[in-house]
C-alpha cells in the first residue's frame, strides 16, 4: 500500500471534464469520475493545497483525507472465496472501532455477477 491524499466530490458538483481540469491544475495526480462521484488523488503533502483550490471552485468536498491505495491487486476468481471475503469485510466495517477498511482484493466481474444473482 502507498499513502495518498484523497478528495471526493459528488458527481453533481461539476462535469467530469471540468473537475478533471481543475484538479490537475491544482496539483492532483489523478481524477476518476463516475455517475456518483469525482475521486481525486494527490500526493500526501499536496492534499491541503489541492483541497483548498478545489473548494474555491466547487465548495466543500464530501471527503478530504489521507488514505491508503494498494500497489498490488489480488484477484478473487471463485464465488465461495468472494462470499467469505465480502462477509469478512462487512464484519470489519460493522465494528464501531474500525474507521476504514483497506484491502487489495479485486473480485472478478463474472464472480460478482454470480453473487448479485444469489
Amino acid at each position: 500500500f502507498e499513502r495518498i491524499g484523497f478528495i471526493q466530490y459528488p458527481a453533481a458538483a461539476a462535469e467530469a471534464d471540468k473537475m478533471f481540469e481543475a484538479a490537475l491544475e491544482a496539483g492532483a495526480n489523478d481524477v476518476v469520475s463516475d455517475e456518483e462521484f469525482h475521486e481525486i488523488e494527490t500526493l500526501p503533502d499536496d492534499l491541503a493545497a489541492v483541497t483548498d483550490a478545489l473548494e474555491k471552485q466547487f465548495g466543500t468536498p464530501s471527503a478530504s483525507r489521507l488514505d491508503w491505495k494498494p500497489t498490488v491487486k489480488t484477484e478473487i476468481n471463485d464465488v465461495e472465496t468472494a462470499k467469505k471475503f465480502l462477509e469478512f469485510i462487512d464484519a470489519l466495517e460493522e465494528d464501531d472501532d474500525v474507521q476504514h477498511v483497506y484491502h487489495n482484493a479485486e473480485i472478478a466481474a463474472d464472480v460478482m455477477a454470480q453473487l448479485e444473482q444469489e
